[in-house]
C-alpha cells in the first residue's frame, strides 16, 4: 500500500483518491443509469469518511471542536447561504419553484438550521459536513485507544445503524454511526495496511466482489444495503481505490479535481438542477465538475476566501488536510 500517511506533509495520492471520490459523487447524482448509480453508491461516501479517518490528527474534544468549527462549520454555513440564495435566483429566472418554501419563511429558515435530511435539491449533500463534524468529535477520544478497542467500537456502530435507519436527521445525526464506522476503518487502515501488504489487497478484492450480490449504501439516510455484505464490499472497494490512487502516475488535472472537491461538492447540485432538463447527462456532469473547479481557482487566490469558503489557513495550500470533499 505504499508509505503510511503522516500529518503535515502533502500526499499527492490522497488528492487522487479525493478526485475519484468526488467524480463518483457527481456521477451518482447525475446519472440515470441504475448500474452506475449502484456502483458508486457502494463506496463514494464511505471513501470520504475513511480518508478523513486516515488523516485525522487526534486531540482533545474541545480542541477538535474549535479547529473543525473553523475548517468545516464556517464554510458550511457560508456555502449553505450562497447555494440557498442561488436557488432562489435560479427559480426566479426559470419560473420554477425554489427547493426551500420561502412562502413560509419560518419553515424555510428552520430547514436551513436543521440541515441534514431537511435539506434537499441543491443543498442535499450538505449533510455530510455536519455529520463529519460530529463524527470527528465522537472519534477524538476513541482513536487514541488500541486497535482492538477501536474495532470493537466500529462493530458496535453497525448495530446502532439497525436502530436509526431512515429517521429524520437534523445535522446528519442518523448518519453518524455508519460514518463513524468508516472513519474508524480509515484509522485502522492507516495503522495496519502497510504491515498487511498484499494480504490486505487479496482480502479487499474478495470483499469488493460482494458488490455483485449486495445492495448499495446511502449513508445520508443510514441505509446500510444488504446486511454486512454491503459494508464489507464498501471497505474492500475503498481499499482498492486507495491502492489505485497510490499506483497511478501523478496527474495535474486529477490533483486539481481532488483539491477542488470541497467546492465541487457544494456547487455541483446547483448546476445539475439548473440544467438537467436542458443538456445531456455527460455535459451536465462535465459542467458540474469544471465550473466549480473554475470557482475554486478564483477563491484560492485570496486569503479571506481561502479561510471563509475553503476552510484553509493562508499557509495550508501545500499541507495535508482532512480530506472531506474539497
Amino acid at each position: 500500500m505504499g508509505k503510511p500517511v503522516r500529518m503535515g506533509e502533502r500526499i499527492g495520492w490522497l488528492d487522487t483518491a479525493r478526485a475519484i471520490g468526488i467524480v463518483a459523487v457527481v456521477a451518482g447524482h447525475v446519472t440515470s443509469d441504475r448500474a452506475i448509480w449502484a456502483a458508486v453508491y457502494h463506496f463514494h461516501m464511505p471513501l470520504f469518511f475513511m480518508l478523513s479517518g486516515m488523516t485525522f490528527a487526534p486531540g482533545a474534544v474541545r480542541d477538535v471542536a474549535r479547529r473543525r468549527a473553523r475548517t468545516l462549520l464556517l464554510p458550511y454555513a457560508l456555502w449553505l447561504a450562497l447555494v440557498a440564495g442561488a436557488d432562489v435566483v435560479i427559480s426566479a429566472v426559470t419560473g420554477g419553484a425554489a427547493f426551500l418554501p420561502w412562502d413560509r419563511p419560518v419553515v424555510a429558515l428552520a430547514r436551513l438550521v436543521l440541515g441534514g435530511t431537511f435539506l434537499v435539491g441543491p443543498m442535499g449533500i450538505f449533510w455530510f459536513v455536519t455529520c463529519l463534524f460530529i463524527v470527528q468529535l465522537v472519534a477524538a477520544p476513541i482513536v487514541r485507544r488500541p486497535d482492538r478497542q477501536i474495532l470493537l467500537v466500529a462493530v458496535v456502530m453497525l448495530g446502532v445503524v439497525l436502530l436509526v435507519r431512515h429517521w429524520p436527521s437534523p445535522w446528519g445525526v442518523i448518519s453518524v454511526p455508519l460514518g463513524l464506522f468508516f472513519f474508524l476503518a480509515g484509522v485502522l487502515h492507516r495503522r495496519n495496511a502497510v504491515r498487511l501488504g498484499w494480504r490486505a489487497t487479496v482480502v479487499a478484492v474478495g470483499a469488493a466482489a460482494l458488490v455483485a450480490v449486495s445492495a448499495p449504501l446511502d449513508i445520508k439516510i443510514a441505509e446500510y444495503g444488504t446486511p454486512l455484505l454491503s459494508i464489507v464490499a464498501a471497505v474492500g472497494l475503498c481499499h482498492l481505490v486507495l491502492l489505485v490512487a497510490q499506483r497511478v502516475p501523478p496527474s495535474r488535472i486529477v490533483g486539481v479535481i481532488g483539491r477542488a472537491s470541497l467546492v465541487i461538492m457544494y456547487v455541483h447540485l446547483t448546476i445539475y438542477y439548473a440544467v438537467r432538463d436542458r443538456l445531456p447527462e455527460g455535459v451536465v456532469a462535465t459542467l458540474a465538475i469544471a465550473l466549480p473547479i473554475t470557482l475554486w481557482l478564483a477563491l484560492r487566490h485570496f486569503a479571506v476566501t481561502r479561510a471563509l469558503l475553503l476552510g484553509e489557513r493562508a499557509d495550508s495550500q501545500t499541507r495535508l488536510k482532512t480530506p472531506i470533499p474539497r
